[in-house]
């Protein structure tokens, strides 16, 4: 066989198979990247109920914290967690704190700061998973010194 032909051959082929790995490795990204961006839009939809849920313990609570609304705010979790399915969405982290606020809310002695902070965390791991408390992953235009600069800010927007 003409050598010619044979490198041709052999080109194409590894042409072929550097190809078919390259296309079959982005086929796989867009997957994760599409399910990835399915399950942040649904823990966010969830999570948002979850955090409302938490609302009476909040750090800056105007709610009393009685040993009633532990036993309510427990059984709105569970409901939460099974009846609406946003059990299933938790992080495993997420979970983890899930876990330390229904234990804290079943044991709760009638002291408000034994719930608040394992309930900050939560909404925090929360937070975490769907990419809050974050810097912007697009660098801002404006730098942050130049915000407390009025005349720096007025020149930016009459540029416009």
């Amino acid at each position: 066989m003409d050598p010619q032909v044979l490198s041709a051959i052999i080109a194409g082929s590894i042409s072929l198979a550097v190809s078919s790995v390259v296309a079959a490795w982005a086929q796989r990204r867009k997957l994760e990247s599409d399910y990835d961006a399915i399950l942040r839009a649904e823990r966010l939809a969830e999570y948002r109920k979850l955090c409302q849920l938490t609302e009476p313990i909040g750090w800056y609570g105007k709610h009393e914290i009685t040993s009633e609304t532990a036993k309510k705010l427990l059984a709105d979790l569970d409901h939460w967690y099974f009846e609406n399915g946003g059990g299933l969405l938790l992080s495993d982290i997420s979970y983890k704190s899930y876990e330390e606020l229904l234990q804290a809310l079943d044991k709760y002695d009638g002291v408000p700061d034994h719930l608040r902070p394992v309930g900050s965390k939560l909404r925090a791991s929360l937070a975490y998973d769907i990419g809050g408390r974050k810097r912007p992953l697009l660098k801002p235009r404006i730098r942050r010194q130049e915000l407390e600069r009025p005349d720096v800010i007025a020149s930016r927007l009459s540029s416009k």
